[in-house]
């Protein structure tokens, strides 16, 4: 819930739960925040802001376990990310 994820200045153990966003990126022409989160994967927040929006979790059947960095190439538009592990989570 929103409450327990917007504790500030709090040490959390709620990752799982609140999330754990570790690459960010703006795509400039749109305003948009790409992120990858180790948890939810790849997300995108609208220029407007508010919640995130899941884009992808999974590829070809198979779960993402740690989503962490992302680029966009702003000239086609192509969102690159890692996932660096497809046997350990986290």
């Amino acid at each position: 819930n929103r409450e327990r994820c917007d504790l500030k200045g709090e040490v959390m153990g709620d990752e799982e739960v609140c999330g754990r966003p570790l690459g960010l990126q703006f795509h400039e022409a749109t305003g948009d925040l790409y992120v990858a989160d180790a948890y939810f994967g790849l997300l995108v927040v609208g220029e407007g802001g508010g919640a995130a929006t899941q884009l992808a979790v999974e590829t070809d059947g198979e779960p993402f376990r740690f989503t962490n960095h992302l680029d966009i190439d702003q000239v086609n538009h192509t969102i690159y990310f890692t996932d660096s592990s497809s046997r350990f989570s986290r």
